[in-house]
């Protein structure tokens, strides 16, 4: 999964941005699956979801920021999950999210991956 969006800044305290009408952004914001890794014992690709994940599915899915090729600082840290959204029991499921996405654009995300995955399971 990519999804490229438009942040607002960091800097803005939830006070503020209820005031003001127009809030600045940071600039295009690129996120990326975070790539699984080998699991020896179970022999099986994994991502580690720190316990907020306890049942396996297709839905379930990390994103970082994409590193972006024009910035040659590599400033980004694609090690940070910035979105998680995973299967805890048969009809529900968890999502967490940072800065700088919103509660909108996170439940926006992870809305759209039931889009594309309906009918794996």
């Amino acid at each position: 999964m990519y999804c490229s969006l438009e942040c607002p800044s960091t800097q803005e305290t939830w006070e503020n941005a209820l005031k003001t009408k127009f809030r600045r952004t940071i600039g295009p914001t690129t996120l990326r699956n975070k790539a699984p890794r080998w699991h020896e014992h179970l022999q099986c690709w994994c991502l580690n979801f720190h316990g907020r994940v306890t049942v396996a599915s297709v839905k379930n899915f990390q994103l970082v920021a994409a590193a972006e090729p024009s910035d040659p600082t590599g400033t980004v840290d694609e090690e940070t999950v910035l979105l998680q959204f995973g299967k805890v029991d048969d009809d529900m499921f968890t999502m967490d999210y940072r800065q700088p996405l919103s509660a909108f654009q996170a439940f926006a995300i992870s809305l759209s991956s039931f889009g594309t995955k309906l009918a794996c399971e």
